[in-house]
């Protein structure tokens, strides 16, 4: 069997990956109500990445019964999300916390409203630094003087910024190339690249699908907090509709934590994914809201800090109104 016909093999996945990406992308272009489309009932507009907030609240049945309408906007990832959330054209969407700490030191008028952090067997497995089967690199170290692709202040970016150092190494030691997922994706199946870093189902169909290796991974280091940002004008002029959808998402973590197998098959389902993929990524949504409290800032601080040491962002801000506390006894409460 020729290179050429095993190269289409394992690109073939992720032409299909990406051509469900550039579908979810397109629904940003027209919002989807879910509730029922009276005109009069108030409307939350809320961002979300394939296989987030929608299917984890649908399989959870979280969606059902609901006193306002929800437009979803589906977006490829963070970083377009916190676009639309600062121009205002969205009222909260989800996104892990270095995406939302390089959004707030560019300017952007967000703020953290809830938060929880991934527990359990398998947290950090689908956050990697992957490259191709028969590379030559085998430790992070090796990295020096390569190529390794991410997206700019994503949490790919922050992950392997976390190793480098862990690695003894200085950002400047490698050679960032910022492409998207779907780019990094062919960049290193040419060999115009020597890494990438990643998450989620990019992350499984990489290994599962496609045969990559990881490199290295977050399995060893403390798992970072996700977040559900709003913008200033939601918090104030939607925040009884804010606080239900927010109590919604918190139960449906703790119900996801108990039922993983039922959510992958309904990601599976939703989105095209094998289901041991989707059983793989799903381990970056599952786990228990946390309190927004001093200590979490503290911690997120760190963010801000390795992203001014790697000259990503130019200057440190000042974090204390980037995250609201207000909304704690809502997602904190036990009402299952």
């Amino acid at each position: 069997m020729t290179r050429t016909i095993l190269s289409r093999r394992r690109v073939l996945p992720w032409i299909v990956l990406f051509a469900l990406i550039a579908l979810a992308a397109i629904g940003f272009a027209s919002l989807r109500p879910h509730g029922g489309g009276d005109p009069g009932r108030p409307v939350l507009k809320i961002g979300d990445q394939r296989g987030g907030a929608q299917a984890l609240m649908r399989a959870a049945g979280e969606l059902d019964d609901l006193p306002y309408r929800i437009e979803w906007a589906q977006f490829p990832a963070a970083s377009p999300l916190l676009e639309a959330l600062a121009a205002g054209a969205i009222d909260v969407g989800g996104v892990g916390a270095p995406p939302f700490a390089f959004a707030y030191a560019g300017g952007a008028k967000i703020k953290a409203v809830f938060a929880y952090r991934p527990q359990g067997p398998g947290v950090g497995r689908a956050s990697a630094i992957v490259v191709p089967k028969d590379s030559p690199v085998r430790s992070v170290a090796q990295l020096k003087g390569r190529k390794l692709a991410t997206v700019r202040g994503s949490a790919g970016q922050d992950l392997a910024l976390r190793l480098i150092e862990q690695a003894g190494l200085a950002s400047s030691d490698v050679r960032w190339t910022y492409l998207d997922n779907g780019a990094a994706k062919a960049a290193l199946e040419s060999g115009a690249i020597d890494a990438w870093s990643t998450w989620g189902s990019y992350v499984g169909i990489a290994v599962m699908e496609n045969g990559d290796r990881v490199l290295a991974d977050a399995s060893g280091l403390p798992a970072q907090t996700g977040f559900f940002a709003a913008s200033e004008s939601a918090i104030h002029g939607k925040r009884p509709i804010l606080a239900d959808f927010l109590a919604r998402l918190s139960r449906a973590r703790r119900w996801a934590a108990a039922h993983p197998d039922a959510f992958a098959r309904t990601l599976a389902q939703e989105t095209g994914l094998p289901f041991k993929v989707a059983r793989f990524s799903i381990t970056a949504y599952i786990g228990t809201a946390e309190p927004i409290n001093d200590a979490l800032v503290r911690e997120q601080a760190e963010i801000f800090a390795r992203y001014r040491r790697a000259g990503i962002i130019p200057a440190l801000p000042d974090i204390r109104g980037a995250y609201d506390p207000s909304f704690n006894a809502t997602t904190l409460a036990r009402r299952d």
